[in-house]
């Protein structure tokens, strides 16, 4: 056989491998968050690719902690310690949460987001945490509810998303208590791993949305506001769409940041409850724009009660309806000069769910009867009929705040919260674009082909529930990994061509592991195994049992590497033969 022919074959089987359409997210371990006293572990997890330990997140009434386990073996974790915040406060009851971690290697430090338990009253604080003796640093104030921690990519930014959550349990303000949202920023680029007593010296930069935190042209206008006046929180639910173009609504105390990702000098926040995505300029350390994400519309399966003798891989999605993204995670990438944000569309609605209704309610204090356009072209019945069946949209939760179209105050487009979906947006300069959505991939998929895994009492709420989100690197690839918080499973598409993402994989967990939220990905330079992996931490349902971190290889499908050592074996064989 001649030269050029080896080369052909070994070329064919590299355009073969490069064009494989599936990976394997393979389960090496899976192990209890909690460790000693830090129980309620799980969510969020931060791993150190200099000792190989994992930071996890620990919060309940007993230690508000973080819990560390050596995970320099992959497939066996080891508890090893934890570290102690609950006197962050001064006494253990004055705190409400240890929400999120993350960790400087390069820097040899972590740092928790916690959070008191008067949280619009009283300042959050971050914990720093050496990495290498698993000690506590000290605290330093920053802003409101701090929801989650991140670094710069470089490492030289802290950026502290303080969510500002809003309160219905008041006894002195009929209408709730909110604090302002924000972002606290610190600079970290003098600190290392001998001068770490400096941390708490420092001083962040925290901007809120107030207007003198805005740049030039940047406006609230438009922007939901789940906290109106109007709704109130108990009695007769609202019964008219608020305008929120009116300056009335534009309340810089209803913005609620939830999650950030730094690309550049650019941090963009997801404003979950707010609907909207803010950019951050960390140079100006000013907001420089806050988009308003609109709303998507989306086939489901909108019916809780619609699987009474059908099997599951049966079940109907076919009810279309517009959606609010109302992204948790973020992440960012770019590509070929463009900036792209991704997010995971989960939706939220109050901490008291006033601002949602079935939208086959017909009695009680929030009847939607008062709140939808009987008139044309909409027409909905007052009975659950038509559109308001229970098995079309009479189950579904709906927004009371959103879907008025002609402003005359009612809803004339049901709109649900979330979209069950995960979207790619192209940064241009007058806000995000959409490029790319998931549409209902989700439950179809689950449906398909893992009808065990349909949790078909949450189809009238948020379905699957897209919540966590995480992206890597692969041979020059990009993928995005999605966890389902309802059926616990996670998804991997291709997102190198932002245009159009490809799926890669899925597994779901079935273990007693629930409710999967934070995921990071390991490249395999940076792992204990030289195997790509990824950390996802599982929540739970309340059950200690249920609060878990799962480590899953990723790695492509076992015919890339077949194809490929065919071609190496085969050009060996011929080498040998001459010789």
């Amino acid at each position: 056989m001649k030269k050029t022919t080896i080369f052909k074959l070994l070329a064919a089987c590299a355009v073969l491998s490069s064009e494989a359409s599936y990976a394997q997210m393979s389960l090496l371990s899976n192990f209890s968050a909690n460790y000693g006293n830090g129980t309620s572990a799980g969510e969020i997890a931060g791993f150190d690719k200099v000792s190989k330990n994992l930071f996890v997140t620990s919060s309940s009434s007993a230690a508000y902690q973080i819990n560390i386990f050596d995970l320099s073996n992959p497939s066996s974790a080891i508890g090893i310690g934890s570290i102690d915040f609950s006197s962050s406060f001064g006494i253990k009851a004055n705190m409400s949460a240890l929400s999120s971690v993350a960790i400087n290697s390069a820097k040899g430090f972590g740092v928790a987001s916690l959070i008191p338990t008067a949280n619009t009253t009283t300042l959050g604080k971050v914990g720093f945490f050496n990495l290498s003796t698993g000690t506590s640093l000290g605290t330093i104030d920053v802003g409101y509810h701090p929801d989650s921690v991140s670094f710069s990519p470089d490492g030289s930014k802290l950026i502290v998303v303080n969510e500002g959550e809003f309160s219905s349990n008041s006894t002195t303000n009929p209408t709730g208590v909110n604090a302002p949202g924000s972002i606290s920023v610190f600079d970290v680029s003098s600190i290392t791993s001998s001068n770490l007593a400096n941390l708490t010296s420092l001083t962040p930069v925290t901007r809120d949305f107030s207007s003198a935190n805005l740049a030039s042209g940047v406006s609230l206008s438009g922007i939901r506001n789940s906290n109106v006046a109007a709704i109130g929180t108990s009695g007769t639910f609202i019964a008219s769409i608020p305008d929120f173009t009116q300056a009335a609504n534009q309340d810089l105390n209803a913005i609620e940041p939830e999650y950030a990702s730094v690309i550049g000098d650019k941090v963009y926040v997801s404003l979950q409850d707010n609907n909207a995505i803010g950019e951050y300029d960390l140079t100006q350390n000013l907001w420089t724009k806050v988009t308003n994400l609109g709303t998507i519309t989306q086939t489901i399966d909108a019916s809780d009660q619609n699987n009474s003798g059908v099997a599951n891989n049966l079940i109907a999605i076919n009810q279309s309806i517009k959606g609010l993204p109302m992204p948790d995670t973020v992440a960012t990438y770019s590509k070929n000069g463009k900036t792209y944000v991704v997010t995971a569309n989960e939706g939220d609605a109050r901490v008291d769910d006033r601002d949602i209704s079935r939208f086959g309610d017909i009695a009680g204090n929030d009847s939607m009867n008062n709140i939808i356009d009987q008139n044309a072209p909409s027409n909905f019945p007052l009975t659950q009929t038509g559109a308001r069946a229970n098995e079309a949209l009479g189950r579904l939760s709906v927004s009371r705040l959103d879907g008025d179209t002609d402003g005359d105050g009612k809803i004339d487009d049901p709109t649900m919260l979330g979209t069950r979906s995960f979207t790619i947006w192209e940064v241009t300069g007058d806000g995000l674009k959409q490029v790319y959505d998931s549409g209902s991939y989700f439950e179809t998929y689950i449906r398909d082909n893992d009808p065990t895994g349909w949790v078909d009492s949450r189809s009238d709420e948020k379905g699957p529930e897209p919540e966590g989100l995480t992206l890597g690197e692969i041979d020059g690839k990009t993928f995005a990994f999605i966890g389902m918080e309802r059926n616990n499973g996670i998804f991997m598409f291709d997102i190198t061509d932002p245009n159009a993402p490809s799926f890669f994989g899925y597994t779901r967990a079935s273990d007693g592991s629930l409710r999967p939220e934070g995921m990071s990905f390991i490249s395999a330079a940076d792992s204990p195994n030289g195997q790509n992996l990824l950390i996802v931490g599982y929540e739970g349902d309340g059950a200690t049992a249920s609060e878990r971190i799962g480590v899953y290889s990723v790695v492509p499908e076992p015919q890339t590497y077949l194809l490929l050592g065919i071609g190496a074996a085969f050009l060996l064989w011929r080498v040998r033969r001459r010789a």
